[in-house]
């Protein structure tokens, strides 16, 4: 399974020439895991941090920038799991508007215990909420 959903280009995401800023996707990412927990998981990420006290923090990004997007334009945002591991998530977004790719990430998130804060293995019910949008052999998800 994959989560998808939509981000409009605000004003105050682009530079002067009216081009998202770089590093306004990686802000667009964490807002797209953030609806993950909350739509997909039903947890607002508030709640998983201060009533369960988990997190997600990055561990590792990649990024590839492969077109401009621009101020008014609708990116549609996925969100796949990769890989599964016991402590941790691989995980892949990208952005299309309408069929073209303008930007992908890879991000390994630790599963963790923020009152510690320390890295947990992933417990039952957690790896089968994530399970359902691993991405299965041979490119689909």
């Amino acid at each position: 399974m994959t989560f998808e959903t939509d981000k409009l280009i605000r004003f105050h995401q682009c530079d002067p020439a009216g081009i998202v800023f770089y590093p306004q996707y990686l802000v667009l990412c964490n807002e797209t895991v953030e609806d993950w927990f909350a739509q997909a998981h039903g947890v607002d990420f508030y709640d998983l941090h201060a009533t369960l006290s988990r997190g997600v923090p990055m561990r590792h990004l990649e990024a590839d920038f492969l077109a401009p997007s621009v101020h008014g334009e609708t990116l549609r945002f996925s969100l796949v799991v990769e890989k599964l591991g016991g402590s941790s998530l691989r995980i892949r977004i990208e952005a299309r508007h309408r069929e073209q790719l303008r930007f992908m990430a890879r991000q390994t998130l630790v599963w963790a215990d923020v009152s510690g804060p320390k890295a947990v293995q992933i417990e039952p019910e957690w790896r089968a909420r994530f399970e359902r949008f691993l991405e299965t052999p041979g490119g689909g998800a």
